[in-house]
């Protein structure tokens, strides 16, 4: 065989190998990419990426369990729908300024990222930005930012993109 019709073997090959391993799914909230029937979230892993380069989060803290805000915010999430709200976990909390970001699991509820601002002293939940539930096949951590974004605009963009979810149901 001459080498050329030997490259055009070898090309057909290649593609026909990788057809069968991958190829792409339409789900509802976008498109995933399928490896041997693993969905991967190629769009949200490049977003992660990009945020991780381009991010800023030298204003952005990751509160510690003794911190005085930090128990603030777990009193608010606890107090904020009882019974079911009582045995919150926090698994990170996220601040800037004002402005808090917190992790929850809960015993009986769905897991949740819960944002909250300090208003007269008092950290109150921001209603309409509260995400609850699993992100899989999606990354968690652009799937959320991306809710929190719409749902509140005026969060402070780096509180949102220095967020790297903790807890085990976001992984």
């Amino acid at each position: 065989m001459n080498k050329r019709v030997s490259l055009i073997v070898l090309c057909l090959v290649t593609l026909g190998v990788i057809s069968s391993h991958v190829s792409l799914a339409q789900k509802e909230n976008g498109s995933l990419l399928v490896v041997d029937e693993r969905e991967i979230d190629i769009v949200g892993e490049a977003n992660n990426q990009w945020i991780r380069w381009a991010r800023r989060c030298d204003d952005v803290l990751r509160l510690s369990n003794d911190d005085r805000r930090y128990l603030e915010v777990e009193k608010t999430i606890k107090a904020y729908s009882p019974p079911n709200s009582d045995s919150a976990q926090l698994a990170s909390v996220w601040t800037i300024g004002e402005w808090t970001l917190a992790e929850v699991e809960f015993k009986e509820l769905l897991p949740a990222v819960v944002l909250t601002k300090r208003i007269n002293d008092i950290s109150v939940i921001i209603p309409n930005a509260v995400w609850s539930g699993y992100t899989k096949p999606w990354k968690a951590a652009p799937y959320i930012r991306e809710y929190l974004s719409k749902h509140s605009p005026e969060t402070p963009t780096p509180l949102l993109d220095c967020f790297e979810p903790q807890s085990h149901a976001f992984r």
